[in-house]
C-alpha cells in the first residue's frame, strides 16, 4: 500500500490549536492576581505557548510538503488500538473524578500499556503505580494542586 500524507491532518490539527491556544490565554488573563502566590497565568500561558509552538512547526511542515507520512492507512490491530486507546481516555474523564486521582491513573495507565501492545506484566505495574504517585507527590503535596480525591474525601 502506498504512503498516505499527513498533510490535511496535520493542517486540520495546527487550525484546531490556533483557537484554543487563544482561548486558553484570553480566559486565564481574566483571573485575579493574588500577591502571595504570584501570576496564576504562568502554566496555562506556557502550555498555550508550546501548543502554539507546536501548532506553528505543524502547519509550516504541511505547507511545505514535509508533513510526516503513515506506511498505510490505519487497519486491523493499529486501527484497534487507536480507538481503544480514545475509550481509554474518555472513560478516564468521566471516572476521574468519582474514583480519584491515584486509583483510576492507576488503572488507566495499566490498560493503556495493554492496548498499546506492552505485555511484561512488571513493566505495566510498576509504570502504572509509580507514575500517579510521584504526579500526586509533586502536585498535591509540593505544589498543592488539588487532585480528584475520588473515594477518599
Amino acid at each position: 500500500m502506498a504512503p498516505v500524507s499527513m498533510k490535511k491532518a496535520d493542517i486540520l490539527v495546527a487550525l484546531i490549536l490556533v483557537p484554543i491556544s487563544s482561548y486558553i490565554f484570553y480566559e486565564s488573563g481574566k483571573w485575579p492576581k493574588e500577591a502571595l502566590i504570584g501570576a496564576p497565568t504562568l502554566i496555562p500561558w506556557g502550555v498555550a505557548t508550546c501548543l502554539l509552538f507546536a501548532a506553528g512547526i505543524l502547519l509550516v511542515k504541511a505547507l511545505s510538503g514535509r508533513a510526516l507520512t503513515l506506511a498505510g492507512k490505519l487497519a486491523g490491530a493499529d486501527r484497534r488500538r487507536i480507538i481503544g486507546a480514545a475509550l481509554l481516555a474518555g472513560a478516564y474523564v468521566f471516572i476521574v473524578a468519582r474514583l480519584g486521582f491515584i486509583i483510576t491513573t492507576f488503572f488507566f495507565l495499566l490498560f493503556f500499556g495493554l492496548v498499546l501492545g506492552e505485555r511484561r506484566w512488571l513493566n505495566l505495574i510498576l509504570f502504572a503505580a509509580v507514575t500517579p504517585v510521584a504526579i500526586y507527590v509533586i502536585f498535591s503535596t509540593i505544589l498543592n494542586v488539588p487532585l480528584p480525591p475520588g473515594l477518599f474525601r
